[in-house]
């Protein structure tokens, strides 16, 4: 749950952190719960002399040089630590300047803000000022905005105007203005009045153009998106570490499924806000674009909320004790609160990224790969030219002997590839337009082999799969044990040469297209083995056998892609065992864990949101309603943060680091995520939606057969219980009888 993955934004993010552990810890933010008056925070002159008002402006001025990026891991950690005082407004203040400012306000304005000398705010999100012009170039100001965060301790304020040209933002000292405090929601953080009464604003103190609406509304969502990812991220450590130890009814609140979950829902919005503030901060630093608004738009649009959702649920696990004045929760909540409403409410930033996604602004990611990645690809492009023109069937053999069929993998089968060289390998084939076809079920019985198998059960069904020449499905769901594997009851009785096996499996794919299955079957009964994952033996089993009937079944689609298998005594030599008797439960574990990590270096929406795009596009009706857009945008948002999971897990492993919790959120995020865009695509075709014909069709059909998402492969209430025991740390479920 960090911005941070490069090993100097670690760097950084580690030495923000101790500073503020020891110059903001929870006594300093409490101390303004009660106060009359709001000061500069004690730590505010060192925070300066760190630099850190100016890590993204240029050294020319008075800065660090360095970029969003970099501001976003101070502002994540000081939204941990619910610091306050006027950080954020100052630095949104001067990165407008340093964006949509002139050359001769740069100068004037950005050293400083930068030195710490001048306090600043921005008035976002309090709607304009009135103005006329003066004659000279010059605009007289009038009337109130409230409310505007920071402004009691602003000696600079810019403030939205209402020309004739457009909306101007006008630097104003504060002197000229009067600042009235408000009662604030969060009183570690405060909002004023500011009234205008014939002020006059010279030229050089406007800041005017197309852009400058658009440029100081994306940098708010970003900036202030990084502060809410880091506030929501001290609500995940806090409210699943307290459910850890806390006991209740005999046994810690943690291994209750309710709370759980709640936990591992509050660490996937937790992860959805650090990402789309990363990647906002990284496009902007590219400059202007509108690639750039739509991902500060996503940010927008999940930052606030997430860390809004996480303050409510923190306050909801940590119960009576999180209802205290005494527990720090609820300056956390107040936080997230008063920054969402501030900000103008997520609806704002989902409806323009609606907007900007219906006119085909699209936000693809390249991620920067080191020096070594010049040579990998050189490699990498010459072997794609010499193979791309070839027949099918010889490319793809030539791919399988060079491993570059499944590069990870270890020879001969593989190149033992590194994050690098994957992502260079797929984007050169992707380049000379090579598609390597899916393995399907191969892709988890090959790995478990090739880790666990002879030699010679290699040679024998490893080469082979990759080429196509053999099928596989896999045989290890039952009626009663689904995402309980270990509960199998499949028994498998030893004969000469051999065993027998006999039961019943189910939710098995492909079954009549395939040549052989992964079988898992119990060589030792459960009464005996001592342990429920003992006594399993992993099988290869020659879908020819005799004992063998496949029975189709038939979903709510009215397809048939699964099936039922019954063994009668299915004879499986003993060259067809894979690893150990009764052992077989770890290469399970390989199987269902062999998926390789997506090396994307790009992002996407996703085929259902480009389809829910285009129906909207296509209906004048619909693309007028603000309820559609506000509901378009919002899954939008969301297919870009998943999207950006997966990015952000490439970018670890590119840095050489283990894998985070990216893949598990993703996994969870996206399979529900696919329901709810099929559910509003069928909601917005109306009557129609009753129908299964013409463009309908694909809708209905996508919502029935989306269901199976949320079950297939570990429902979304295991993967919430493997999310909460693996990576938050909670205890795991009682087993049976306990």
């Amino acid at each position: 749950m960090t911005l941070a993955i490069t090993e100097e934004h670690q760097a950084l993010q580690q030495t923000a952190r101790r500073f503020l552990e020891s110059r903001c810890p929870p006594a300093v933010p409490r101390r303004l719960l009660d106060a009359e008056g709001e000061d500069l925070p004690p730590f505010w002159s060192d925070l300066a002399e760190l630099g850190w008002l100016g890590l993204h402006l240029p050294e020319n001025i008075g800065g660090q040089g360095y970029g969003l990026a970099e501001l976003a891991i101070v502002l994540e950690e000081l939204g941990r630590a619910v610091a306050p005082g006027p950080f954020l407004p100052t630095v949104l203040a001067s990165a407008v300047v340093a964006r949509a400012g002139s050359a001769e306000q740069r100068a004037d304005l950005l050293p400083r803000l930068a030195d710490g000398s001048t306090p600043a705010a921005l008035a976002f999100g309090s709607g304009v000022l009135a103005a006329e012009p003066t004659g000279s170039g010059g605009l007289r100001l009038s009337g109130t905005l409230r409310p505007v965060l920071g402004a009691g301790l602003a000696h600079l304020l810019f403030l939205p105007v209402g020309a004739e040209t457009g909306e101007v933002w006008c630097a104003v000292d504060a002197g000229a203005v009067t600042i009235s405090p408000l009662q604030s929601l969060d009183p570690t953080r405060r909002v004023a009045a500011v009234t205008a009464d014939d002020v006059v604003v010279p030229a050089s103190r406007q800041l005017a153009g197309d852009d400058v609406p658009a440029i100081v509304a994306a940098l708010v969502a970003t900036l202030a998106g990084a502060e809410a990812a880091g506030g929501a991220a001290w609500c995940v450590d806090t409210a699943s570490s307290y459910a850890a130890v806390r006991e209740q009814f005999g046994r810690p609140i943690g291994q209750f499924q309710g709370v759980k979950h709640r936990c591992a829902d509050m660490l996937v919005a937790a992860e959805q806000a650090a990402g789309v503030a990363w990647d906002a901060a990284a496009a902007l630093d590219q400059g202007w674009h509108e690639g750039a608004a739509l991902a500060a738009a996503v940010a927008g649009a999940v930052a606030p909320d997430a860390f809004f959702q996480c303050g409510k649920d923190c306050i909801q696990v940590l119960g009576g004790i999180g209802f205290t004045w005494e527990h720090d929760a609820h300056l956390y909540l107040k936080r997230a609160m008063a920054l969402r409403q501030v900000l103008g409410s997520p609806p704002q930033a989902r409806q323009l990224t609606a907007r900007l996604a219906l006119r085909g602004t699209r936000r693809p990611i390249q991620l920067d790969l080191p020096g070594e990645a010049d040579a990998l690809r050189k490699q990498a492009r010459a072997f794609a030219q010499s193979v791309k023109d070839l027949d099918r069937a010889e490319q793809r053999r030539r791919v399988v002997d060079s491993g570059y069929y499944l590069p990870h993998w270890p020879p001969p089968w593989g190149r033992n590839a590194g994050a690098v060289e994957q992502v260079v390998i797929d984007e050169e084939f992707a380049r000379a337009h090579i598609r390597r076809p899916n393995l399907g079920i191969g892709a988890w019985a090959a790995p478990t082999i090739v880790a666990h198998g002879t030699p010679e059960q290699q040679e024998r069904w490893v080469r082979p799969t990759l080429l196509g020449e053999i099928n596989w499905c896999q045989m290890f769901s039952e009626p009663g044990a689904g995402s309980d594997l270990a509960s199998l009851s499949t028994r498998a009785t030893r004969t000469r040469g051999g065993w027998l096996l006999s039961g019943q499996k189910v939710w098995t794919s492909m079954a009549k297209q395939a040549d052989w299955a992964i079988c898992l079957a119990r060589t030792t009964e459960r009464a005996r083995a001592g342990s429920k994952h003992f006594g399993i033996t992993y099988f290869l089993v020659d879908m020819s056998t005799t004992g063998l009937e496949i029975r189709p079944l038939r979903e709510l689609t009215g397809f048939a892609m699964f099936n039922e298998i019954f063994l009668s005594e299915v004879y499986v030599p003993d060259d067809c065992v894979v690893g150990e008797i009764d052992h077989g439960w770890p290469l399970a574990r390989t199987t269902l864990a062999n998926e390789r990590v997506a090396m994307s270096s790009g992002a996407s929406f996703g085929g259902g949101v480009e389809a829910l795009l285009s129906l909207v596009a296509e209906s004048p009706l619909l693309s007028a309603d603000p309820i559609v857009i506000d509901r378009v945008g919002g899954l939008v948002a969301e297919a870009q943060s998943v999207a950006l999971l997966g990015v952000r897990a490439t970018a670890r492993a590119l840095q050489g680091h283990a894998p985070g919790p990216e893949s598990s959120v993703r996994k969870l995020l996206g399979v529900e995520h696919d329901q709810r865009v099929h559910e509003l695509g069928v909601e917005l075709l109306g009557p129609e939606g009753s129908t299964a014909e013409g463009p309908a069709a694909q809708w209905t059909f996508g919502f029935l057969g989306s269901r199976c998402l949320t079950i297939a492969g570990g429902t979304s209430e295991v993967q919430r219980n493997v999310i909460g025991e693996r990576l938050l740390g909670l205890p795991r479920d009682p087993e049976p009888g306990h």
